[in-house]
């Protein structure tokens, strides 16, 4: 088990690691065409401009508790940056951090939010559902925030070819008793 383990290590790092060393080569070449000093970010000129569209969340999805203690999803809107280069969507106080995968299927019955939470798959997907069977399938590009603190709660599952996800608690004290919060101060602290 553990030499699987070390292998997949491994090879992870071995991948990345050649990621790695290939940006950094079509990345050099590039930044000779562009001067630095042209490139800005908050004032500071980049050590190396960016080419093309910045990769970004292809999909938001809010889940809160409506006043009957069921819990709703909407899709949020999400607008790419146009014309920059580096750009941040999210920049919050979080409690805790962890990244964790499941086998396919593997997941939880009807659960609350234990506090306001990210959600970002990874790898594989994940499902969630809703108490009228309403279901939405977290893919690698999306994002969900869950704030159904109360209620009923919504169900869990790792999609058919497992998941890798990455989970962001912020702070308890953001979690509405009812409702959603105000979506546009997600965002900032």
């Amino acid at each position: 088990m553990m030499d699987d383990l070390t292998l997949s290590k491994r090879d992870i790092l071995g991948t990345a690691a050649a990621l790695l060393a290939g940006l950094a080569l079509t990345g050099g070449a590039k930044a000779a065409d562009q001067p630095a000093a042209d490139a800005h970010r908050n004032g500071v000129p980049l050590d190396f401009p960016g080419t093309g569209p910045i990769p970004w969340i292809k999909r938001i999805f809010h889940l809160y508790t409506g006043p009957d203690g069921l819990t709703r999803a909407e899709q949020l809107a999400t607008q790419p940056p146009d014309g920059a280069q580096i750009a941040q969507l999210l920049r919050r106080t979080a409690e805790r951090v962890s990244i964790g995968g499941a086998s396919a299927g593997a997941g939880f019955d009807f659960h609350v939010a234990n506090q306001p939470t990210l959600l970002i798959p990874l790898f594989g997907s994940m499902v969630i559902e809703l108490h009228d069977g309403t279901r939405h399938e977290l893919r690698h590009g999306d994002l969900a925030y869950a704030e159904d603190c109360t209620g009923k709660g919504h169900i869990s599952r790792s999609g058919p070819e497992g998941s890798l996800m990455v989970s962001v608690q912020l702070p308890k004290a953001g979690c509405p008793a009812v409702g959603g919060s105000d979506i546009s101060k997600l965002w900032r602290d």
